[in-house]
């Protein structure tokens, strides 16, 4: 069957910048470019910001911190203060998602950034090594973004791969990347708890749920539900934290497996895996546990969380080592002290590999700047690193950071006249520096 597709296409959305993909990367991205005082748009297929941390209910933010201290003050400490603010949380990592989505656009529209929701990357226009236009689809159809400088915020490097960056999957052995899990929130009954007992900050949800004993009898049903086929989730253990609700207990604890996200076939089949696994999860902890006898959904991830798909190869590239050796830069634009985090890609087993309690590593300023295209750089955990560096990385606030330092540096680039290469990494640290980010 023969498909006619529209051959020319006007343009139609046109920036100095264009970021493509709000979630944390692309937040901190457009906002760090929009305040040098650029034109900024930022491109978002859902209609809302906030990608993992909305899109995907991902709670809390994990830790990356020194001490008490984060690793990232700057634009993601500006958006959790934000999210505090809607929550009434004050300093607390754990995500509302309604409030994160607020959170977010308030800092982008501050900041002056022009915001484009419900259109989806369809196609990238390359031409001497610049990306010269990207293909969008909406409801509208087919339109074209031109731009003097491209950020690739989507989280799967779709930019960078259709502009035709190079690009690794998996570890070293095998293509296979880290499962995807779906994310969903159940509401306590107060009927469930010990007499006299109420739902508050006090006594939330998770001190009924997760004490010592109901735990550990979650953890044994859990292992019994498995062995008798009635749970097929190949995940060692129930993960469990709380909400920003004092009735709410957040569960990370599905785990699809040998699924692509950037396969659109097994990309959908995973959701309706991740669904599968969440409805066999209500039942036996409805059946089995009595604080969750009368339990009921309170909501499900718009979309299931991918933690690793494409990795775009840049100027620079970390590996294990420079983990396990805390690696150092002088163009550093990021520091992360996160742990390897490995979630099996076969199903079942996390390796866990901690630093020093007062070390980190730092990932440079080439590790964002893609080989082959050259008004390109990338904001998202789709950084040129390993599968191992990549578990560290990966989770939310430094990818924030990291997104700051993409946009500092595209505005850069635009001011200037020059491609992002050209950028002196150095230079950009110390002006990072100056803009809050805490990397004397």
């Amino acid at each position: 069957m023969k498909v006619s597709m529209p051959r020319e296409l006007e343009v139609e959305h046109h920036a100095e910048i264009i970021v493509v993909g709000g979630g944390p990367g692309g937040i901190g991205a457009a906002v760090a470019a929009a305040r040098e005082g650029r034109d900024v748009l930022l491109i978002e297929h859902y209609g809302f910001l906030g990608g993992m941390a909305s899109a995907g209910e991902v709670n809390p933010f994990m830790g990356n911190h020194l001490g008490d201290e984060s690793l990232d003050k700057g634009i993601y400490m500006e958006w959790l203060d934000r999210i505090s603010f809607y929550t009434g949380m004050k300093d607390s990592r754990f995500i509302d998602p309604a409030s994160a989505r607020l959170a977010a656009e308030d800092l982008c529209l501050e900041a002056g950034v022009r915001l484009l929701f419900h259109y989806r990357l369809a196609h990238v226009e390359t031409e001497g090594g610049k990306i010269s236009g990207i293909v969008l689809h909406s409801k509208s159809g087919f339109s074209l973004a031109t731009a003097d400088l491209f950020i690739d915020s989507t989280g799967d490097g779709d930019l960078a791969a259709m502009a035709g960056c190079e690009f690794e999957m998996g570890g070293e052995t095998s293509a296979a990347v880290q499962p995807m899990t779906l994310c969903f929130k159940l509401r306590l009954s107060e009927e469930d708890l010990p007499a006299g007992a109420k739902l508050t900050k006090e006594t939330s949800a998770m001190s009924f749920a997760g004490d010592k004993d109901t735990f550990a009898k979650i953890q044994e049903a859990y292992q019994k539900a498995k062995s008798d086929g009635r749970v097929e989730c190949p995940r060692e253990n129930v993960l469990m934290f709380a909400g920003t609700d004092p009735g709410i207990v957040h569960f990370n604890s599905t785990r699809v497996v040998f699924k692509s996200a950037v396969n659109g076939k097994e990309f959908s089949e995973a959701e309706l895996e991740g669904r599968k696994q969440l409805r066999q999860y209500f039942e036996f902890l409805r059946n089995e546990i009595p604080i969750f006898k009368h339990c009921k959904i309170h909501s499900i991830a718009t979309q299931i969380g991918v933690r690793e798909s494409r990795r775009i190869l840049g100027n620079a590239y970390l590996v294990r080592d420079d983990f396990t050796n805390a690696s150092k830069f002088d163009d550093s634009i990021a520091r992360v002290r996160y742990p390897i985090d490995i979630h099996s890609t076969t199903g079942g087993g996390t390796e866990i590999t901690r630093m020093a309690p007062t070390d980190w590593y730092e990932i440079p300023y080439g590790s964002i700047v893609p080989k082959g295209i050259d008004n390109l750089l990338i904001a998202c955990r789709a950084i040129s690193v390993d599968h191992a560096v990549h578990s560290s990385m990966r989770v939310m606030p430094p990818v924030v950071s990291i997104g700051q330092a993409a946009g500092t540096a595209a505005a850069f680039a635009v001011a200037r006249g020059v491609s992002p290469d050209k950028i002196d990494g150095v230079e950009l640290k110390r002006a990072l520096i100056e803009r809050g980010r805490n990397l004397e």
